[in-house]
């Protein structure tokens, strides 16, 4: 749609705005409030959508027995920071969350023999993975369990069934539904007064494409997020007959998981469900890591304590294959949206193009994240299932196994064992390159080797299945750079661009119920 660029003066009264539909796409600056609609009630409107979407709509896990009161601010404002900078990165948050709990209604099924009538609704699901339910044993300091790791203990007779209802879940949590409603009417009522504008044909601003694309996907990461409960602590489990997790990890070696390694990296408990570390969340760790590493968490919180005393809430848990298609469907809405304002005014011609270039980027780049997260996603279901046939359980990667194990190793000694580990593949691999260098340059090529290597796992802990290769991890980083500058380029220019709009974008629709002029 080519817009008329004809400059008309700032002093348009508010009659020939709403009245004279043939100089609705005519320009003008500045428009004060006035009982219309002026600039600053589009960058209210937009702001405080964007804002709901950001904070008040997005539940974080439990905080941990260790946390301080304020932790649980932290944790909100980091996911806050990932709905700002990425709507579309939140969604796939609040997806593997949905599927996960999912997941566990389905599991639970099969236990109607001890669960003595008690149910296990999706509720409850969201509750233990986002670290509800605390397991207390003898020998290691309290830590949570998700629910795949509870199905297993109930189920193999180590923890009694939960005896928490849904109803007394919900009381728990500090978020009511009238809350919830209030947000979901304030994005559906910006949304649908946006639609309206569309469907008559008036002009609307970049900030406000940008708060409706950011909106209707933050409206599906709401939906995906309904059943999760708002609670600050958890409910406490404690093992049958003082029974120790060392003896749980006995047992499972001797019948469930035979070959189960003496090692582990976040809990004692990640053979039976180890924390699903397909590729895009390693990836994200990864990342995550190098923000710890510069002193700007923005997007998580990092997790000193051995073993973990909470479920970080950002993590990107795996979803179901059925779930693939609306993802993908979601995530081309999110991507393309900024290219719908190809056509749209701006105050100079730089300002255009720099939109446009930044619009290709955005779709490219969020594409290609989405076709490798949906090649994650495949992967680690043909993994899963070629782990079944085998009667092996998915935590024991080829790479744990191989390790020297000691039983039950001290969290201090694993990550001595597992640095050394990767500084021996170091000195190994540079001791190879170097064979086919000078005498001279033999120490640089070792040292620059092992330099190199060092940055395949920068994982606190060592985590062999945290490994990834410099050159996968350093071309993504950039992407991602240049994706969170587009990401603010959009919202910088959606403010400066207010300052010269078309006449139309000043037509108010009706403010009440859209739909209905």
């Amino acid at each position: 749609m080519e817009l008329n660029t004809t400059l008309t003066p700032s002093s348009v009264t508010n009659s020939s705005i709403t009245n004279s539909s043939a100089s609705s796409y005519e320009v003008t600056g500045w428009n004060p409030t006035d009982p219309n609609r002026g600039s600053i009630d589009i960058l209210w409107s937009c702001c405080i959508t964007i804002i709901l979407c950001c904070w008040v709509s997005t539940f974080p896990n439990i905080t941990s027995l260790n946390d301080k009161w304020y932790h649980a601010l932290v944790d909100k404002f980091n996911l806050a920071c990932i709905g700002f900078l990425g709507p579309d990165y939140l969604f796939g948050i609040a997806l593997g969350q949905l599927a996960s709990a999912r997941r566990s209604v389905r599991l639970f099924r099969d236990l109607s023999r001890v669960s003595h009538g008690r149910e296990w609704t999706l509720t409850h699901g969201f509750f233990a993975d986002m670290g509800g339910f605390t397991l207390v044993s003898p020998d290691y300091p309290p830590f949570p369990v998700n629910a795949e790791q509870l199905h297993y203990l109930v189920k193999n007779g180590h923890v009694d069934f939960p005896n928490i209802t849904k109803p007394e879940i919900k009381a728990l949590s500090k978020t009511d539904s009238l809350s919830k409603l209030i947000i979901l009417w304030q994005v559906l009522w910006f949304s649908a007064s946006e639609l309206q504008r569309v469907r008559e044909g008036l002009p609307m601003t970049t900030f406000e494409l940008t708060a409706l694309a950011f909106s209707l996907t933050m409206l599906i990461t709401s939906l995906c997020w309904y059943a999760k409960p708002t609670i600050s602590s958890s409910t406490t489990l404690y093992t049958k007959e003082g029974k120790s997790i060392g003896e749980i990890r006995s047992v499972a070696r001797d019948s469930t998981h035979p070959g189960l390694p003496s090692t582990w990296y976040r809990t004692p408990l990640d053979f039976i469900s180890p924390y699903r570390r397909f590729r895009i969340d390693v990836h994200w760790s990864y990342y995550e890591q190098l923000t710890y590493m510069v002193n700007i968490p923005l997007f998580s919180r990092e997790i000193k304590a051995r073993p973990w005393d909470r479920l970080p809430s950002e993590a990107f848990l795996v979803i179901d294959l059925a779930l693939l298609a609306p993802a993908f469907v979601v995530l081309i809405g999110f991507s393309l949206s900024p290219l719908a304002a190809w056509n749209f005014h701006f105050p100079t011609e730089g300002e255009k193009l720099a939109w446009r270039v930044c619009s290709i980027y955005h779709a490219i780049f969020s594409i290609a994240v989405g076709l490798y997260y949906v090649y994650a996603v495949v992967l680690v279901d043909k993994q899963a299932s070629k782990m079944a046939s085998l009667s092996q359980p998915i935590s024991c990667s080829p790479k744990v196994q191989q390790q020297v194990t000691i039983r039950d190793r001290p969290a201090a000694l694993q990550e001595t064992t597992a640095s050394n580990q990767k500084v021996c593949y170091d000195v190994e691999a540079g001791s190879a390159t170097s064979k086919k260098a000078g005498v001279k340059v033999k120490g640089e090529i070792q040292r620059g080797i092992a330099w190199l290597r060092s940055w395949r796992n920068i994982s606190p802990d060592g985590d062999p299945d945290m490994a990834i290769g410099v050159r996968a991890s350093f071309l993504p980083l950039v992407g991602t750079f240049l994706y969170i500058f587009c990401r603010l380029f959009f919202y910088v220019e959606d403010f400066v661009s207010i300052r010269q709009q078309p006449v139309g974008v000043y037509t108010a629709m009706n403010k009440f119920i859209p739909f209905m002029n």
